[in-house]
């Protein structure tokens, strides 16, 4: 009786097997099976303004016009970058260096906005910041003229075929060795007393860690936070655990909160491709969008030898892993709720716009992943995806078939994919 029941638990055991290989797809046997991945289409989140990078030509040179293509193109082999940041020069007669990069940024659709890291030198002097007594401020008479100095770069780029979406009074106002600082009662003052008088969306106070002691006066302030339309941070060095801002969804309703800079995870000489490094770019997006709740992600410099495009123009390993997000998740586009960490160092996030739901799911285990997808509250006929892995960049995978409301795929190991599920 018990080799009957055996033989029965084997036969059944056997066909339950290659039902799973015909729904997963090659390489099921090698893969772990994940807890489900529920994506809740009405479970809506922030309102997804782009992805991009920064153009500062007096520093490096500027991108040149194949460059411009590869950034904000969204064909093949481009990053499809819906956001550029660009400098406001202290010195104006250095602003017309701007323009090409960011009329090409428009022309694709891109948002365009400015960050300055020092005032005309006229309006600054030096004070002993710690012992530096070489340090330099914004004069305290001088916050008017500032904010001129900002509404006359607007008018230079609307002059010459850019408006601007926003302008940043100071970049990393906290950490400012090598350009102005700013004290976090500063920085009220001039959100309260001039902010207002600048004729574009205002960015503030783009701290180089996203520290709060610097924001929260802000949002504590009635008046400065009315002048505030966007509050924008830096991540370097910034803990997971500090990515929440619950004073900023207390306070900020109505207002934006981007992620205006940061490389991640280093600025190594020619680390663009490491691989499975470049992985934790991705991974640093998703924990942006779903534990910051933020609605834009801009990295440094688009072309360095540690950005998303290398010096020779080519995109890297880590530009792919940007790819991933911006050339799908597109201005407009909302998230929703999905389950972020259905296994162990795998991570999703997911999206809808366009009647498309925009699926990223990270797998940084050395072992792929049999994954299953269920899609609540709404429902779809075909899924599409793209895979970087060590050996492939974006490379587009086989359609899947949406049975119900949910659909199976493998998840190689080491790899990121992107599923756009039509529905």
């Amino acid at each position: 009786m018990m080799s009957h029941v055996k033989k029965r638990l084997c036969i059944v055991m056997v066909c339950f097997t290659m039902l799973s290989a015909m729904f997963i797809g090659p390489g099921a046997t090698e893969a772990m099976a994940a807890s489900d991945i529920n994506v809740n289409l009405a479970a809506e989140k922030q309102v997804i303004r782009g992805f991009g990078g920064m153009n500062h030509p007096a520093w490096i040179g500027d991108l040149t016009a194949p460059q411009r293509e590869t950034a904000f193109g969204n064909g093949p082999n481009q990053l499809g970058f819906s956001m550029l940041r660009i400098h406001v020069d202290e010195n104006r007669n250095n602003w017309y260096k701007e323009v090409e990069t960011a009329k090409s940024a428009i022309k694709h659709g891109a948002i365009v906005f400015a960050s300055p890291w020092n005032p005309p030198s006229n309006m600054v002097e030096n004070f002993n910041h710690n012992g530096d007594t070489s340090a330099k401020r914004l004069r305290h008479d001088k916050y008017a003229a500032y904010a001129q100095h900002l509404n006359d770069f607007v008018a230079f780029m609307k002059k010459n075929g850019v408006n601007l979406y926003a302008i940043s009074v100071q970049n990393e106002p906290d950490y400012a060795h090598e350009w102005t600082w700013w004290t976090p009662q500063e920085i009220l003052r001039f959100m309260r007393e001039n902010a207002g008088s600048i004729n574009t969306r205002v960015i503030a106070p783009e701290s180089f860690q996203y520290l709060k002691n610097i924001s929260d006066p802000i949002l504590n302030d009635p008046q400065a936070l009315a002048n505030m339309d966007i509050l924008g941070a830096h991540l370097y060095g910034t803990q997971v655990n500090n990515f929440p801002y619950p004073l900023f969804k207390q306070k900020g309703r109505g207002k934006d909160l981007w992620m205006t800079e940061v490389y991640y995870p280093n600025s190594d000489n020619n680390s663009a491709d490491r691989w499975p490094e470049a992985l934790d770019v991705s991974q640093h997006i998703h924990n942006s969008m779903v534990e910051g709740d933020f609605q834009a992600y801009v990295w440094w410099y688009i072309r360095r030898s540690y950005g998303p495009m290398k010096e020779d123009g080519t995109i890297s390993k880590r530009g792919y892993n940007m790819a991933h997000f911006s050339k799908f998740v597109r201005p407009g586009y909302v998230r929703v709720d999905a389950t972020k960490n259905p296994n162990p160092n795998v991570y999703v996030s997911a999206y809808k716009g366009d009647n498309k739901v925009v699926i990223v799911a990270i797998n940084k285990s050395n072992t792929g992943v049999n994954q299953n997808f269920v899609l609540q509250n709404g429902s779809a006929s075909r899924a599409s995806r793209w895979v970087t892995s060590k050996n492939s960049n974006l490379q587009p995978g086989t359609n899947l078939n949406v049975t119900g409301n949910h659909f199976w795929a493998h998840l190689p190991a080491q790899s990121v994919t992107t599923f756009v599920v039509n529905r």
